[in-house]
């Protein structure tokens, strides 16, 4: 199956994934959905799957008689081809007509502020670094047999010593198993982005960094750590 790995700007990189390896690639000229200049696009593969495991707590958007968006989160069960599981209650009027249609998953990073103040060369603009990945496919629902499955695997995946393992199939818990009902968004186009001020010098960035890393404000260390490492890669 093919997977398109999207990247840069208007140009999107197509990847074939076969037992893990890039067999082929395509480039061609298309509209892309997320703005991503070539410096900010993450290509690499496994850089994807890890950021998504960690930042698993995505956005579930999808079009039925306009659209509707879910907060909810995701496993990942299969990686080649990337497929995600996750599930809505079943008061939850996304569900109308969401089997068999389409989806968009977000993936939200860490982010922050970039103050001009902080870059080396005046004459700048404030900005905003972040990291995203978004990924589209096809959904598909799944029966309370398969959900449990699921529910077993995502409670593992959060929670690996939880007490529930392995319960999830006794009555009590079937009995509140009616009210989810659980969905697979099978991958075929994934974009990704780390816009972590690559178009700034290294003294600019060095600036981000000293100002960002004494910040008592996780998501803005994690940016510094990340800006760093695009002076070090």
């Amino acid at each position: 199956m093919k997977q398109q790995y999207h990247a840069p700007g208007l140009i999107q990189l197509h990847f074939i994934f076969i037992t893990g390896r890039i067999e082929n690639m395509i480039w061609h000229i298309t509209c892309n959905i997320v703005y991503t200049p070539h410096e900010f696009a993450i290509n690499d593969r496994n850089e994807i799957l890890k950021f998504i495991r960690e930042y698993s707590f995505g956005i579930l958007i999808t079009y039925s008689d306009g659209f509707r968006a879910s907060h909810i989160p995701f496993i990942i069960t299969n990686e080649d081809p990337l497929v995600l599981w996750g599930h809505l209650a079943t008061g939850n009027e996304q569900l109308r007509g969401m089997g068999d249609s389409r989806a968009l998953v977000i993936f939200s990073g860490p982010h922050s502020y970039i103050s001009p103040s902080w870059y080396a060369v005046p004459g700048q603009v404030p900005t905003w670094d972040y990291v995203t990945v978004h990924v589209e496919g096809k959904v598909k629902l799944t029966g309370r047999q398969e959900t449990t499955r699921m529910l077993e695997k995502m409670v593992s995946f959060y929670e690996s010593d939880s007490s529930l393992s392995g319960k999830l199939g006794e009555g009590t818990y079937q009995d509140m198993m009616s009210g989810i009902v659980g969905f697979y968004v099978a991958v075929d186009k994934v974009w990704a982005k780390a816009k972590l001020s690559q178009n700034h010098s290294e003294e600019d960035r060095k600036g981000v960094i000293r100002h960002l890393s004494r910040s008592s404000n996780q998501d803005e260390v994690k940016i510094s750590e990340l800006i760093r490492k695009t002076i070090h890669s």
